[in-house]
């Protein structure tokens, strides 16, 4: 009865949907798969010195005499709560004077907190996310980030990254959940769940969108927007779990890859934007392209011989919404192509249709508000508190010779220039686009500088660090100090201005370790970095390595607490961490990646393991075990993990999976279950967990998932057992 009801309900939903379909000109169709930027509206550009101006005949051309259906972006500068409310009632009441009164949806890249939002909370980047291995946390900042969208009428947020960040090189490494398929898959999940949760209205908070679909992450040089090669089984095996997982959680929106596999632009591939997510993984969201990247299949693809020959093949392939950004180039071309019939209305009526029903679902056909209010109010106190448990629980301790935790205790040198940048604490996507302004940012932000002298135990002095410091200077500094802690840092950079040549460090920043070791002063390094850059020539000289990725407005403090001890790190790496740039192997490698058999030769020699992560406790784990069902269709797994330490701590227990032999070269191991587990000193807990045969299976041979009999492995820590499955 209940599955009847829900059937029944579904189908009087569509008919709602296709009742106003129905009403629509051809006109207004198209103008629904339009999407433009708030810069095309700009009677005054947003400066940090000078308030965006809004150009009101001409968003009045795009809403009521265009049509246009969706709107994006922020004019170079983050707004207010106040100036966002103002936008938003602006476009409502031109929206109001349209025919058919549909509302617009408004994207924003939200992605570590609503980042273009002056008062909203910011949060770790999505690489130290992972480093928590924490999911309820991922889950409960996409949901505070989701709320403080809503709040100010933005209904769409381009968020979560759903790339495998399978090459360090690429700069938007720092946006993603790591190197793996499955680990990326659960916080995807976690993160897409909360966004479209019901709110007090009991509409979801925003319609989430999976990004960059599919594999935009693994660009053959490195540099962002550049070809991938990627075989059909990679591509399945790697880059697309985390999609299927997101379709299954339902996922309403993916925005498209900007780039080419195997030399076809995805956006006008209709293998991947029909055959594969529409036929074969049953999506019915909303595909929207990613910045300009129709008309960049004439000026960079060379696939189109002009634009009207992009529109036809990226809407062919299974486009629903052109990005467009700044004309109606896409409109008008698209209106052409149907007159003509080359393009069938039909095919028009099924994007509009999707379109139609994710506003729907957000409540905006019902003349509800865009703008949802919340309790506690926009970036409120248990909104930071949560920001500064993200910051610490992602503190990843990757070196420690026994100097911490108490290494703040006497005098104290703090140099480098990460101690000063608030920039390299937050990263890109922060106020602007590059996050690399510090004239856009808040004032009054902790940097180490500020933080560390009034909260460490000991006596601190801080090194000046500029474009004119002394190195001789804080060289002699150093002779007076029991510890130097040296913050390292990359400056903020993403897509392609974030292209680098070399993961190697700076040299200066790399001389500055040095010069401060031989000096005999023990030293403590904490890197702030968008990706894994090369420490291979700074790891000898420091006593101790902190990872601290991009920790956002409380990354002053959380590292504070880790050095002085009272935090304890537990952050683990959710990527391998390189030792050479021209050796970027991850962890799911395959046997041929392990080295020379015949002559003992160690091909994979990261600089630190996938999972890795030191606590100031221990962690003792014992009596693993791998009992088959008796149907043979699922692994039951457990584990006993105890703290055998003197202080509290969490660790990370990740179960590994080896398929010993199969007829598809199996990788030495597989990500299949983690938990992240808080444990008193002397208290102990049993873990268990139930593998499937899905998570027993690989991509075969015929390019489907294959379960084989045989041996398998599984790993936890230092335990292995092994199990056979008929």
């Amino acid at each position: 009865m209940l599955a009847l009801l829900l059937v029944s309900a579904g189908r009087l939903h569509a008919q709602k949907a296709e009742a106003l379909l129905d009403q629509m000109t051809l006109e207004e169709k198209v103008g629904q798969m339009t999407q433009l930027t708030l810069q095309a509206f700009a009677a005054q550009e947003g400066t940090p010195d000078q308030p965006f101006a809004l150009d009101g005949a001409r968003l009045r051309e795009a809403l009521v005499d265009r049509h246009v259906g969706s709107l994006l972006n922020v004019y170079n500068q983050a707004m207010n709560t106040r100036e966002w409310a103002s936008l938003m009632g602006s476009i409502d009441e031109y929206t109001s004077q349209s025919r058919l009164e549909i509302p617009v949806l408004y994207g924003i890249d939200a992605v570590h907190g609503n980042n273009y939002l002056w008062e909203a909370t910011i949060f770790p980047q999505n690489i130290g996310m992972a480093a928590t291995w924490d999911t309820e946390l991922v889950a409960a900042s996409a949901r505070i980030t989701a709320e403080e969208t809503r709040a100010v009428g933005q209904t769409w947020n381009f968020a979560p990254v759903l790339d495998v960040a399978r090459n360090p090189l690429w700069s938007r490494f720092f946006e993603t959940y790591g190197e793996d398929p499955y680990a990326v898959s659960v916080f995807g999940t976690a993160a897409i769940e909360a966004m479209q949760a019901s709110g007090e209205t009991g509409w979801p908070l925003v319609a989430a969108t999976g990004k960059h679909f599919l594999g935009y992450s693994a660009p053959l040089s490195g540099k962002d927007r550049t070809p991938a090669w990627i075989p059909e089984r990679m591509l399945r095996e790697i880059f697309l779990p985390p999609f299927k997982a997101a379709f299954d959680a339902g996922l309403k929106t993916i925005m498209v890859n900007s780039s080419e596999i195997n030399g076809i632009p995805v956006h006008a591939d209709p293998r991947l934007l029909t055959e594969l997510v529409r036929d074969e993984l049953g999506f019915e969201g909303i595909i929207v392209t990613d910045w300009e990247d129709i008309g960049k299949l004439v000026s960079m693809h060379r696939v189109a011989e002009n634009f009207k020959e992009a529109v036809f093949q990226s809407v062919s392939a299974g486009i629903d919404m052109a990005m467009v950004p700044y004309d109606y180039t896409f409109t008008d071309a698209l209106i052409e192509l149907v007159e003509e019939g080359r393009i069938s209305e039909s095919r028009i009526d099924e994007s509009v249709l999707r379109i139609l029903q994710v506003k729907e679902d957000l409540g905006l056909l019902e003349a509800g508000p865009s703008m949802l209010p919340m309790a506690g109010g926009i970036g409120s106190d248990e909104a930071q508190a949560m920001s500064l448990e993200a910051a610490r629980e992602s503190m990843t301790l990757l070196k420690n010779d026994g100097l911490l935790p108490h290494a703040l205790d006497g005098n104290i040198l703090l140099a480098g220039p990460a101690a000063f940048s608030v920039p390299m604490m937050y990263g890109s996507w922060t106020y602007v686009w590059q996050g690399d302004n510090p004239d856009a940012y808040p004032e009054g932000i902790e940097t180490l500088a500020s933080w560390l002298p009034d909260h460490a135990p000991g006596n601190v002095t801080v090194a000046p660090w500029g474009t004119d410091h002394d190195p001789d200077r804080i060289r002699a500094m150093a002779y007076g100090a029991d510890v130097a802690v040296l913050a390292l840092g990359e400056r903020p950079s993403v897509e392609k201005p974030g292209d680098i040549e070399s993961l190697d460090f700076p040299a200066e920043q790399v001389a500055l370790v040095r010069d401060i070791a031989e000096t005999g002063t023990p030293v403590v390094v904490v890197l702030f970095q968008n990706r894994p850059r090369i420490i291979r020539s700074i790891e000898p000289y420091a006593d101790a390595i902190l990872l601290a990725y991009l920790p956002g407005p409380h990354g002053a403090q959380a590292v504070t607490e880790v050095l002085d001890g009272t935090v304890n790190p537990s952050g683990h790496l959710p990527f391998t961490y390189p030792r050479f740039s021209g050796s970027l192997v991850p962890h799911d490698r395959k046997f041929s990646e392990q080295g020379d058999i015949l002559f003992g030769w160690n091909g994979f020699h990261p600089q630190y393991p996938f999972g890795h992560g030191l606590s100031y406790t221990e962690f003792v784990y014992s009596d693993l075990q791998a009992v088959v069902s008796n149907d043979h269709n699922s692994v039951h797994v457990t584990v006993k993990i105890r703290n055998a330490g003197e202080r509290a701590g969490a660790d990370v227990a990740h179960l590994f999976l080896e398929d010993h032999v199969a007829s598809v070269t199996p990788p030495v191991q597989r990500l299949r279950r983690f938990e992240r587990v808080s444990l008193d000193p002397g208290e102990s807990l049993e873990l268990e967990w139930t593998l499937t045969r899905e998570d027993l299976a690989f991509i075969g041979r015929d390019l489907k998932p294959t379960v084989e009999p045989g041996l398998f492995s599984v790993r936890i820590a230092d335990q292995e057992t092994s199990f056979r499955l008929p």
